[in-house]
């Protein structure tokens, strides 16, 4: 059998492991400085957990979920999103006592999509949300906050957040009545993917790509006849603080969001440089999702980023410096060798050996890694008890002893 990776999965090494890690620490920095607390939860749950919260007719539940029984006869399933479980973890661990509760999460999720630039079948996202708020400064906070993260990651990417509001859930529900009356008049023009969503899922119809979809939508009711004084006070209080923090954006009347737990506010940072996969961040306000969930009666809002759409984006590190690199001639220097690297550990030093007892080949690699310091193990440094510590780019060396190699390396 010849090994290959599953379709619509990658492995992840070199470059792209390199920038995993920074949107990491980026984003576990910016967490800490809003005092938002990490929440990791297992990569299957109950599949309850998501048929009716994610809507039992949108795509997710009906075409992209991985779903198996175990040897139990439960139904369990590879998380698709992150927010239900975020939500089970709270209420199962009493995390919903103290609220507000503020936490985020980075892991993969699964959904069997058609594989394609920017879109896997595992994907690693970021999540953030707000439990227990319904003030429009946690929309703000969660905004901004994702405005800083992709300002930090992608500070040379251009990106624009679009924003909308859906209004409350019993507003949302006669807008969605009156849109599949709309629709159904316009059924034989739309394209068979849009026609099976008239009653099921209309407001999916509004993002459709298609071209005459597109067309028949822009004369569609709009969700701004049907929200409430209360929800129009609250998005003009969003749009205004948005203003405040210097963040620009386009307000987008067709944004509705993939899952069904949305209302109220909702937002999207997108881009021109992913092609149709175009959405970086995207999230809102899902006000009586936890209560449905078994949760108190309490607001909530977050949103979730792709890691791999903002890796794509991010740049090479051409010129990036490689930890210092050891060389050493001759195999009967090991002892030599091995006291440096024992000292280099002790004192948190990144350093590199390519295993080889050969001058040559050790300082050809250095070069090759574009490396700052070599550190030089020959005859002579053996002999005399001490080490060799040359700058490449300036080709000065020095001899020093062993508890001295970081006072030349810190320069």
């Amino acid at each position: 059998m010849k090994l290959r990776s599953v379709r619509g999965t990658h492995d992840l090494f070199g470059d792209n492991i390199e920038k995993y890690n920074i949107i990491q620490k980026v984003v576990t920095k910016i967490a800490e400085i809003n005092s938002f607390k990490k929440l990791e939860t297992p990569i299957f749950e109950f599949t309850d957990l998501f048929s009716k919260p994610l809507g039992e007719q949108s795509d997710v539940v009906l075409k992209e979920m991985y779903t198996f029984r175990d040897r139990n006869e439960d139904f369990l399933t590879l998380r698709p999103e992150y927010t239900t479980p975020m939500i089970r973890a709270a209420i199962t661990n009493n995390l919903l006592n103290e609220l507000p509760l503020k936490v985020f999460g980075i892991g993969p999720m699964f959904r069997r999509e058609r594989p394609q630039k920017g879109r896997f079948r595992q994907f690693n996202q970021i999540n953030f949300e707000i439990f227990g708020s319904d003030d429009c400064i946690a929309d703000l906070e969660l905004i901004n906050l994702a405005n800083d993260i992709l300002k930090s990651t992608l500070p040379n990417t251009k990106f624009v957040l679009n924003i909308n509001s859906l209004g409350k859930k019993e507003n949302l529900i006669k807008y969605k009545e009156n849109l599949s009356k709309y629709f159904e008049d316009k059924k034989s023009k739309l394209s068979s993917e849009s026609r099976d969503k008239i009653h099921s899922n209309p407001l999916r119809i509004l993002d459709s790509k298609n071209k005459n979809d597109i067309n028949i939508s822009d004369s569609a009711p709009s969700i701004k006849d049907y929200i409430s004084k209360e929800e129009k006070n609250h998005f003009d209080e969003l749009k205004n603080g948005l203003k405040y923090f210097g963040i620009n954006f386009e307000e987008n009347n067709k944004l509705v969001r993939g899952l069904d737990y949305y209302c109220s506010t909702v937002f999207e940072f997108k881009t021109n440089d992913l092609g149709s996969q175009d959405t970086l961040i995207g999230g809102g306000r899902y006000d009586g999702l936890i209560g449905i969930l078994g949760g108190p009666n309490i607001s909530g809002i977050g949103w979730a980023g792709g890691i791999e759409r903002i890796s794509m984006l991010m740049k090479n590190e051409k010129n990036k410096i490689s930890p210092i690199h050891l060389c050493i001639s001759n195999i009967k220097f090991k002892e030599h060798l091995l006291k440096v690297i024992n000292y280099l550990i002790q004192n948190n030093i990144n350093f590199y050996w390519n295993y080889k007892y050969n001058l040559k080949k050790s300082l050809s690699k250095a070069n090759t890694n574009n490396a700052k310091y070599v550190i030089i193990i020959g005859e002579d440094e053996v002999k005399n008890d001490f080490y060799t510590v040359k700058k490449l780019s300036t080709g000065k060396q020095t001899e020093v002893n062993l508890n001295n190699i970081i006072n030349f390396i810190n320069d």
